[in-house]
């Protein structure tokens, strides 16, 4: 009712609503601007002040089954080769001491002990040490002949060579061959007693039947003799 008759105050109410539907648009505008560009920077800065936790990886440790009705399987035992009974071990000896009748002794000595000692004694080159060869399957024998019977140290078992230390045409089938040396010999000649420190038998005795002589050695050896006597003597001996 106050309003002049020029229409002035409708001209001005109409530039305040231009004006105020402009800021209200440009309000909008900042608002969806703002919209768009607030979750990106809260985002980031979220991002950077709290650091994403890696968690360490799960190990798992692999057990070992066993299926249903599986018998466990376990590795054979070794056992170490025992001896053969003295009479399945073919032995041979030989002498390189230079100590006449030596090989004969040991092989007396080792007949007693049971071995085969059916091959004769022989000789061989001079040898300073004691040796005891074996072919194979027969270490453990080899090894009971030099410790039990020799009194000789381990040391001494060794394979068997080729050639071998004596014509193997002299030594048929032999399992052990012993080379008796200098060691074992001594320094005296035609003992009849073991030298110290190993056990070499005396020599073989000697029994007499009828006209016959059987000298129990390396071989069996038939010396003929005459006996003069007016009686007749009965003797019993073991041929």
């Amino acid at each position: 009712m106050h309003a002049r008759g020029d229409g002035s105050f409708a001209r001005s109410a109409g530039r305040q609503t231009v004006v105020g539907a402009l800021l209200i648009a440009v309000a909008v505008v900042i608002g969806v601007v703002l919209l768009h560009t607030a979750p990106a920077s809260v985002t980031t800065v979220s991002a950077a002040a709290h650091p994403p936790t890696t968690k360490a990886p799960k190990v798992t440790h692999p057990r070992t089954t066993t299926p249903a009705n599986t018998v466990p399987t376990f590795a054979p035992t070794t056992l170490a080769p025992q001896p053969h009974q003295p009479g399945q071990v073919k032995v041979a000896v030989a002498n390189g001491s230079g100590v006449p009748g030596l090989a004969g002794r040991i092989r007396v000595q080792l007949n007693s002990a049971g071995y085969n000692t059916s091959v004769p004694a022989l000789n061989t080159a001079a040898t300073a040490t004691t040796a005891v060869y074996y072919v194979a399957g027969y270490a453990p024998d080899a090894t009971a002949i030099a410790t039990g019977q020799l009194s000789l140290t381990p040391a001494v078992v060794k394979p068997m060579p080729t050639p071998p230390p004596v014509a193997a045409s002299q030594i048929p089938g032999v399992q052990v061959l012993v080379v008796a040396g200098a060691d074992i010999g001594g320094a005296t000649t035609n003992t009849t007693e073991a030298p110290a420190g190993n056990t070499i038998a005396p020599s073989p005795t000697v029994s007499s039947k009828g006209t016959t002589t059987t000298v129990h050695t390396a071989t069996t050896v038939h010396t003929p003799t005459t006996v003069h006597t007016p009686t007749t003597v009965h003797t019993t001996t073991t041929a």
